[in-house]
């Protein structure tokens, strides 16, 4: 006799599903090309963009980043066994500012940058853009 599969077993395999299938679609989309994986999110001061590079590229490009815009670095920390890493320090006008970048997959990074207690999204997409351009390179 054929068991009938239960409502939520199938609402939870159909959300597994399409879970799986849109992170995969966006990850191939930006797979190699060294740039932002998706739409950047601005959420409580705080901007999040995704990157198809692995961390220590993605690293390697946020410092050249603060280099560029001449920010000045008072802290850089790695943690949870190299699988998160941060940069701290203070904008030219003084704000302070925290870029934080975590490891989702060898191939996926993602940034997220902070500047002042309350966020500026104009300056964080500046620092995302240097970002995205010093992956490029």
């Amino acid at each position: 006799m054929r068991k009938i599969p239960k409502l939520s077993e199938i609402i939870m395999i159909t959300l597994f599903l399409l879970s799986n299938t849109g992170c995969a679609a966006f990850i191939a989309a930006g797979a190699g090309a060294g740039v932002g994986i998706g739409a950047a999110e601005y959420i409580r001061g705080e901007l999040k963009q995704l990157y198809a590079a692995p961390l220590e590229k993605t690293w390697e490009a946020s410092l050249a980043a603060v280099k560029e815009l001449k920010l000045s670095v008072t802290e850089r920390s790695i943690a949870q066994g190299d699988r998160s890493r941060q940069i701290k320090g203070k904008t030219p006008e003084g704000k302070e500012f925290k870029i934080t970048l975590e490891a989702n997959s060898p191939e996926v990074t993602t940034v997220l940058v902070r500047i002042g207690v309350f966020g500026d999204e104009a300056y964080s997409r500046k620092i995302q853009e240097a970002i995205a351009q010093n992956l490029k390179k």
